[in-house]
């Protein structure tokens, strides 16, 4: 009996001393947890642990294990983690996310150790990952908006908003079967941001600076008018409804489009280079407004408010955000240049599809961002479509604004 006791009390002290290696107070590296939205994908798996693999090398105290989840089930995982306390400590996620993160006190502000840091992105990706003066997150990918058009059916883009519909009325007349142009309007992400194009241009607003809602403005009624009226009125689009923006691509490679408007990921979607010969096609800045303007939508890179190991987590952070490592994730993702410095680089710079989309930073502005995203997101998918369907847009509008103070999206 003695002999057993002392052996079960060895095997304790093994097993207590074993749980010190990942950070529990022994010799052993700190452990921390990176949870990747899009890494149950084989390749973004691989790249991701490539990074992880030479961040490890550099700092062989820190372990980094990598936690893969798809995109749609991502915000949900994260949430029910703050809830449950058992949240990553690093993870990425849609900057549209802080705001509702933030309130349920599941991220920590970064501020103290991010103030310098984020001096090296663009201002609209500065103020996409602040909220209440504090930086909670740092950007990691993004994308600004272009027009997509057939090169050899449009000799020149359109430079304005009246252009715009006159080139989609003028190529749809010349090709039989083609439409002109192509919007969203699906219950979709994309629906909102494609919205928020004309509404920025249009010189309006979602939310003022005290976050109140003005989504009701003359300014927002004119830039959904505007949006809807292709299909409505003019007739240049195909039904919006049945499509969201990444179905877009494929109507322009079927020769079914003329233009249409995307980020940079467009062409890998098409899967076609611009100069081939069945639907050879160019990028250009979006047509004008009242100014230029266009939706920024990044991710971001976010701490959990309760990791034990902050240090850590701002370590890993600062590696992944690096000129160098941002650069390589960017070519081999064919993403924007996120950093100011890395925008200066010719791969970008030089590329004359590319050239346009880095262009367009200069004129972002970053997505709205209510107290919760996915309603938020609904209640403008719902506003689009009744006005696609030929109801007043001041009247559905008015309705948003109601719907979105009643169920207190307002980011205050």
């Amino acid at each position: 009996m003695k002999r057993l006791l002392v052996m079960l009390g060895i095997a304790f002290l093994l097993a207590a001393c074993s749980g010190q290696s990942d950070g529990g107070g022994g010799d052993g590296p700190v452990e921390i947890t990176y949870l990747k939205p899009g890494a149950d994908n084989p390749d973004t798996r691989d790249r991701v642990q490539g990074i992880i693999d030479r961040f490890e090398e550099e700092n062989p105290d820190i372990k980094v294990k990598l936690e893969a989840v798809g995109w749609d089930n991502a915000y949900q995982k994260l949430v029910t983690g703050f809830n449950g306390g058992s949240s990553p400590d690093v993870f990425a996620g849609g900057s549209r996310w802080i705001t509702a993160f933030a309130d349920m006190d599941g991220i920590m502000p970064i501020t103290d150790m991010a103030s310098e840091k984020i001096k090296e992105y663009p201002e609209a990706l500065q103020k996409s990952v602040k909220y209440k003066g504090e930086i909670y997150a740092i950007p990691r990918a993004f994308s600004s908006r272009s027009l997509i058009y057939r090169s050899d059916l449009i000799e020149e883009p359109p430079k304005t908003w009246d252009e715009l519909v006159e080139t989609a009325k003028k190529v749809q007349t010349e090709n039989e079967g083609m439409y002109g142009f192509a919007i969203s309007g699906a219950a979709h992400v994309s629906t909102t941001t494609q919205y928020f194009n004309y509404l920025y241009q249009n010189g309006g607003q979602v939310f003022d600076e005290e976050g109140n809602v003005t989504l009701n403005s003359p300014e927002a009624v004119e830039a959904l008018e505007y949006y809807t009226d292709f299909y409505t009125k003019h007739e240049v689009v195909p039904n919006p409804v049945e499509y969201n923006r990444e179905l877009l691509p494929v109507l322009f490679k079927e020769g079914k489009i003329a233009m249409y408007v995307i980020g940079p990921w467009g062409k890998s979607l098409m899967g076609v280079d611009p100069d081939n010969k069945e639907t050879p096609y160019k990028s250009a800045p979006l047509p004008k407004g009242k100014k230029m303007a266009n939706t920024l939508v990044s991710d971001s890179i976010m701490v959990s408010s309760k990791t034990e190991h902050p240090e850590e987590a701002w370590k890993f952070i600062e590696f992944m955000t690096s000129l160098e490592e941002q650069t390589k994730f960017d070519k081999s993702n064919g993403s924007l240049p996120l950093l100011k410095e890395e925008a200066k680089k010719p791969f970008f710079k030089e590329d004359p599809y590319f050239s346009t989309f880095v262009e367009m930073i200069e004129y972002g502005e970053p997505q709205p961002k209510p107290s919760v995203w996915e309603p938020f997101q609904d209640v403008i998918t719902t506003a689009v479509q009744r006005a696609l369907a030929g109801e007043d847009p001041q009247a559905v509008l008015d309705d948003a604004v109601k719907e979105i103070k009643e169920k207190k999206l307002e980011p205050k």
